[in-house]
């Protein structure tokens, strides 16, 4: 089989535990873009943070961020975006601000929240991302009043609330009277809201149908259960040795972590007998 297109998540994938890039993954990409293999990155992270990364590796293709929100290689001219619409974001911020609840809403340019209701929340929320902000969060006293001045879409919308409860009352009003969104949790008390069909997947199958890539000339790479889509639907989905074992056991080859160059060792294995790719 001949792969065309390599797409990589970057956190617990890419990069070891220390966030660093090792030089061995940085060579084995340029050995795959050699052969004619076209990389990208397929990330939750925002896109400037991304593009950093991108830029380490000397992509020159546009990157699947915003969890498939937000596809480019610039951050004016998207390829393809996947945004909560204006006016959904005011009627949904005044329905979350209704509940005891932090609010934090993102998309490429910047992140606005609602000032936390309890001091020890604004550590806490710092949105639980583990990578750093490249843009300050601005912190507003009425998230649906910004919005009436603001004329902003949304990549995704961040909950913090204080108990399990509250999430799912949250999680189940959100599903009953906003159709066009839905929510993924993030453990007990922390929800994350998106447009309806907003995935890596998504992002990743829109951005190879303008290349004219099929699924089945796709290497997906990934560690957690927001990659399980893409690395069941690719062509060859790999997973991380440091995934978790449901992620594990739907792909088709488990390479080594993410602390002993798993991606490095993945591309070589599978990219050293393929001709190069015209």
């Amino acid at each position: 089989m001949v792969y065309r297109l390599l797409a990589l998540d970057i956190d617990g994938t890419l990069l070891n535990s220390n966030n660093r890039l090792d030089r061995q993954t940085k060579d084995a990409i340029q050995y795959a873009q050699k052969k004619g293999v076209i990389v990208t990155l397929v990330s939750e992270r925002h896109f400037h943070s991304a593009a950093k990364v991108a830029r380490a590796l000397r992509l020159t293709q546009p990157i699947i961020t915003h969890n498939g929100a937000f596809v480019s290689s610039s951050m004016d001219d998207p390829v393809y975006t996947s945004k909560i619409d204006h006016s959904v974001l005011i009627q949904l911020a005044e329905f979350l601000e209704t509940y005891p609840c932090q609010i934090q809403m993102s998309h490429e340019r910047l992140s606005v929240s609602n000032r936390p209701h309890s001091k020890n929340l604004i550590a806490k929320m710092t949105i639980g991302m583990n990578e750093p902000l490249f843009y300050p969060v601005t912190y507003v006293d009425s998230l649906s009043q910004y919005l009436l001045e603001n004329y902003e879409a949304a990549t995704d919308v961040k909950v913090k609330v204080d108990d399990k409860k509250t999430t799912d009352d949250l999680e189940k009003a959100i599903s009953d009277y906003f159709p066009s969104l839905e929510t993924s949790r993030a453990g007990s008390d922390r929800m994350t809201i998106v447009r309806q069909g907003t995935s890596k997947f998504n992002g990743l199958l829109f951005f190879a149908g303008q290349l004219g890539i099929p699924l089945h000339e796709i290497v997906a790479v990934g560690d957690g259960f927001d990659d399980l889509e893409m690395i069941e639907k690719c062509g060859l989905g790999v997973a991380m040795r440091n995934a978790p074992k449901e992620v594990k056991a739907k792909a088709e080859w488990v390479t080594r972590s993410n602390d002993m160059d798993g991606v490095a060792y993945m591309v070589r294995e599978v990219f050293r007998k393929q001709i190069r790719v015209h």
